[in-house]
């Protein structure tokens, strides 16, 4: 290793120990260390793949750098990419000029320029979770010092980063990013208690994507994927801190938002109706969708259940639906 990373290694990983322990979202942790990652070895960015739960396929789970907003959609297949050929046979790469090299998958448009990249595999227990990889706008960016020191990181962490994976992977949606209904069935009858206790408002908003079928139908379900990836990380974008998002199911979400009356609820609602709208889906080829979405908003009423509450929502928004779709309707 050169002598200034190995001078600056000690401060890095005694940060990359603090996030590790903390209550930090996963995603958040995942994005902190790739940031280190980058400043460590001068990387211009610097992402965190990992295995999804059939161990089939990596995905983006956080990065750094990356002027994309498409990162939660980026993934490879076991074998393709640098990224899939470096978690199939557990060996690191580095590579000087990606035009070079065979492996390289060219980004879509929009996406970071890319150079140069090394990627190393994040093994845990023996075996391979994921992969982080640094990239540089020009050649020959890195060399063995670079790569040996991201090596060792990817050591120090593979094992905290499994931990994290198998959390998440049990209640989170692959697609999306977002928490599954797993998630919910568990959480919100939490958040009724805290409620109950705290003697504050929870409402919920049932969310669901305006003649999503259609695009399905005409375009395919790997574009009906990237959409639903990307409607997600709009709505997530609306939603205030503390709130929780949820795939509910198919083209459908859940936000959760604890401490929010029905005014405050319709409010979040159409800050994610207007974040939906506000521009054209860039799905490749030249190929821009415009998609509205329909909100229904209940806030919970004493003794009320799980259940009820999630009717109550759909029952708003049916009516969201009946009177001509992308509106936010509140329950009575």
């Amino acid at each position: 290793m050169k002598p200034e990373q190995l001078a600056r290694l000690p401060a890095v990983l005694f940060e990359i120990g603090k996030l590790v322990g903390s209550d930090l979202d996963p995603g958040i942790l995942l994005s902190r260390i790739a940031e280190l990652i980058c400043q460590l070895i001068n990387a211009k960015a610097c992402s965190v793949m990992l295995l999804d739960a059939h161990r089939k396929r990596l995905l983006a789970k956080a990065a750094y750098g990356l002027r994309t907003e498409r990162m939660h959609t980026l993934s490879f297949a076991i074998g393709e990419g640098v990224a899939g050929w470096v978690v199939e046979r557990g060996e690191s790469a580095l590579i000087h000029d990606v035009a070079t090299d065979a492996r390289f998958v060219q980004l879509p448009a929009n996406q970071t320029p890319i150079a140069s990249m090394l990627c190393v595999p994040l093994l845990s227990r023996g075996e391979r979770v994921g992969v982080v990889t640094a990239t540089a706008e020009h050649i020959d960016a890195f060399d063995a010092d670079d790569l040996e020191i991201v090596r060792f990181i990817a050591t120090t962490i593979a094992l905290d980063i499994e931990n994290v994976r198998l959390h998440r992977v049990a209640v989170t949606d692959p697609l999306t990013g977002t928490y599954n209904r797993e998630f919910l069935q568990q959480r919100l009858p939490a958040e009724i208690e805290a409620t109950i206790e705290r003697d504050r408002p929870l409402s919920i908003a049932l969310v669901d994507v305006d003649h999503f079928k259609a695009v399905n139908d005409q375009y395919g379900h790997g574009v009906g994927d990237v959409v639903l990836a990307e409607v997600a990380r709009r709505l997530r974008s609306a939603i205030r801190g503390g709130d929780l998002l949820v795939r509910y199911g198919g083209e459908e979400f859940i936000a959760v938002l604890p401490k929010a009356d029905a005014g405050r609820a319709w409010e979040v609602g159409e800050r994610m109706r207007q974040r939906v709208c506000e521009r054209a889906f860039d799905v490749g080829d030249g190929l821009a969708l415009l998609l509205r979405i329909s909100v229904g908003i209940a806030q919970w009423r004493m003794g009320e259940k799980m259940p009820d509450l999630i009717e109550r929502a759909d029952i708003a928004l049916y009516g969201a639906k009946q009177r001509g779709r992308n509106r936010v309707e509140v329950a009575p």
